[in-house]
């Protein structure tokens, strides 16, 4: 029995230890989400700076449909029992990331999305008060990802590659 167990360590320590350990050149390093870059093209009247950013949030559906909106890893907090005005299930909409940038035409990166079909609203920080979770200042010029304006269309990301799209606004349209 004390030989059986000997030659089990050594095999053990001369042939599968050092496989294990052997360096693996070959591995590929797969993202575990998606990625979304979003090109800003702001031409509104506002000086952009450090005070004064546009933010951009990514959201998993039409934040303009939603009746609440929560944070990634949070729960809504619910003061009606559960019910929602409609008599179904309150439509949420979850905020996926949030950044801000200090330039007209900055790119800001969204990495690792775990949905397919994301949407995305910017807003233009003119008052410089706005805390980085808050609504926006009433008025802020604000803009949507979307052929039409103020009607926020879907991105679709891929699996493999990140995805880049222009978010252009002006101070045509703002937050209410």
């Amino acid at each position: 029995m004390y030989r059986r167990n000997t030659t089990l360590l050594t095999l053990v320590a001369t042939v599968i230890l050092p496989a294990l350990m052997w360096p693996q050149a070959d591995v590929k390093v797969v993202p575990t989400g998606k990625t979304l870059r979003i090109k800003l093209n702001y031409t509104g009247a506002g000086s952009v700076d450090e005070r004064h950013k546009i933010y951009v949030l990514v959201f998993d559906s039409d934040p303009y449909t939603a009746e609440t909106l929560v944070e990634m890893g949070s729960q809504p907090a619910r003061t009606d029992g559960g019910a929602s005005p409609t008599g179904r299930a309150p439509k949420i909409c979850t905020i996926l990331g949030r950044q801000g940038a200090t330039g007209k035409d900055k790119t800001l990166t969204f990495s690792d999305l775990k949905v397919s079909l994301v949407y995305a609203v910017a807003f233009f920080d003119k008052t410089g008060a706005y805390d980085g979770h808050s609504d926006p200042t009433s008025g802020s010029p604000m803009g949507v990802y979307g052929t039409k304006p103020g009607r926020p269309e879907p991105i679709k990301l891929g699996e493999e590659k990140a995805v880049e799209v222009l978010l252009a606004f002006d101070d045509s349209s703002a937050t209410p």
